[in-house]
């Protein structure tokens, strides 16, 4: 659900025109994503926008720093000067790992994948990508549909009220998931909130049965916190599915179970404000869910700590 775009820093940054238009359309909340080709990407569109006013250099610093956050995504592409100009090095790229599409100044003959800056426009079917979709429910298309937000966010946070790792199913999911995770995004927090007997799971479960139950599933060097929380009397519902991260989220209208492909659930990007009050509200802080103490942490051999 996230599509990744190389653009061309001249082309973005000389004109303070296409740099707001273009600019806009990226983020997580949006399913495109500017990749940091090359790693100086921002310094260079920076430096061509030299040429526009005192005002405008200031908007754009700024808005470069927001695009920091949940616009633009480090690739790690390979990007070498000898090969030629910027559209070189991104054709070059492009046919060993395809980008979405290309943005630059300049058309490419013979190149569909490569969009003018003058020719961007909602539109184009280039820029059009799907904010919702029904999605199989096995898990190379759960994976496959969740994979942006699990190389990128620094903080994985899974919303499912009815998870349970005794559940065959969800356990080949997750180990899925931590595996690329692990391979991808070493170092991200992740988290699995729940809600408190809603299988007639509690924390005390998931502590005795650790090694059972995680062992196998929780990669080397990876440990998972799971929060339990009960719903309020008069309260918020504690329904909802979400893979929620610093940087936008997906909601998950089925959850977390991989039923098999004869099935499917929707899966939809959400507004990013959207998913910072949803993270609001299952932060130790917050008062709309009541917290089960202790919050529980699982390591990879099974081996449990309390918060």
């Amino acid at each position: 659900m996230h599509y990744e775009y190389a653009v061309e820093p001249q082309a973005i940054g000389s004109s303070w025109e296409n740099f707001r238009y273009l600019i806009e359309k990226f983020g997580f909340d949006k399913g495109r994503l500017v990749s940091q080709f090359p790693k100086s990407w921002f310094r260079e569109v920076y430096q061509a926008a030299d040429s526009l006013t005192p005002m405008q250099k200031k908007m754009v610093e700024e808005a470069l720093n927001q695009a920091k956050r949940n616009k633009v995504i480090r690739s790690g592409r390979n990007y070498d000067p000898a090969l030629g100009s910027w559209l070189d090095n991104a054709l070059s790229e492009h046919r060993s790992k395809p980008f979405h599409a290309i943005i630059a100044s300049d058309l490419a003959e013979g190149e569909k994948s490569v969009l003018s800056v003058d020719m961007v426009d909602e539109n184009v079917p280039l820029l059009k990508v799907p904010h919702g979709d029904d999605i199989p429910r096995d898990i190379p298309s759960i994976i496959k549909a969740l994979q942006g937000l699990l190389e990128h966010g620094s903080k994985l946070v899974f919303v499912d009220p009815y998870f349970d790792p005794f559940n065959s199913r969800q356990k080949n999911l997750f180990r899925e998931v931590f595996r690329i995770v692990g391979e991808t995004n070493p170092g991200a927090d992740c988290e699995i909130h729940y809600r408190n007997n809603a299988k007639g799971l509690s924390n005390d479960d998931l502590a005795r049965e650790a090694v059972s139950l995680f062992r196998d599933v929780i990669p080397s060097e990876m440990k998972i916190t799971f929060f339990c929380w009960c719903e309020k009397d008069h309260g918020q519902d504690f329904h909802a599915r979400y893979l929620l991260t610093e940087k936008g989220g997906i909601s998950v209208e089925a959850g977390f179970e991989p039923f098999g492909n004869h099935e499917t659930t929707d899966f939809a990007l959400m507004d990013f404000q959207l998913v910072l009050r949803r993270l609001a509200a299952i932060s130790r802080d917050a008062n709309v869910y009541d917290l089960v103490e202790p919050v529980i942490c699982i390591d990879s051999d099974g081996s449990v700590s309390y918060q």
